[in-house]
């Protein structure tokens, strides 16, 4: 008969508990920053912005980029690339090549060996350095893709019923 007074004391407490998780995880995520399923996506100190696919499923990010040349460097290789400026001209850039990459081929089961670099992103109006692969991206419809490794760094959510959340003068200042 004493333990009949605790139950409503016990019930209440426990939906407090598996209450209170949630109401921080809430709180939490509305500070961060939210961006849509497309993004205005600005390329570092190029000047450049393009639309790019958010992809969640990539690990890595992926520009579209034409490879001209492969120069050693002492212990290390630097590659030189093309990408599209977005007025119908090419910037060529040169990076240090970070790793080689594996990129699964678009319609089929293979792969090709393709550079990682770093690059300067400018996402959500976020500047973010991160590791991308130069890839021939001529059969997608958008030029650059941003994979996990910027999502986590910029530390976004996704809303998958929005596109271009954040204008691309975002990335221009």
């Amino acid at each position: 008969m004493k333990f009949q007074n605790l139950t409503p004391l016990w019930v209440i407490l426990s939906i407090g508990l598996l209450i209170t998780p949630s109401l921080h995880a809430a709180t939490t995520e509305k500070k961060r920053p939210v961006i849509g399923w497309v993004e205005y996506v600005g390329l570092g100190d190029t000047k450049i912005v393009a639309k790019g696919r958010i992809d969640s499923g990539a690990g890595l990010a992926s520009i579209d980029a034409s490879i001209i040349e492969i120069r050693r460097q002492g212990s290390h290789e630097n590659v030189v690339f093309r990408i599209d400026d977005g007025n119908g001209g090419k910037v060529t850039l040169e990076r240090e090549v970070m790793e080689w990459g594996n990129i699964k081929k678009k319609g089929s089961n293979g792969v090709s060996k393709r550079p990682v670099v770093e690059m300067l992103f400018c996402v959500g109006g976020k500047k973010i350095r991160a590791r991308t692969n130069l890839a021939d991206r001529g059969g997608f419809l958008y030029p650059i893709l941003i994979g996990r490794n910027v999502l986590q760094t910029g530390q976004f959510m996704i809303d998958p019923t929005e596109k271009f959340m954040h204008p691309a003068s975002a990335c221009t200042q």
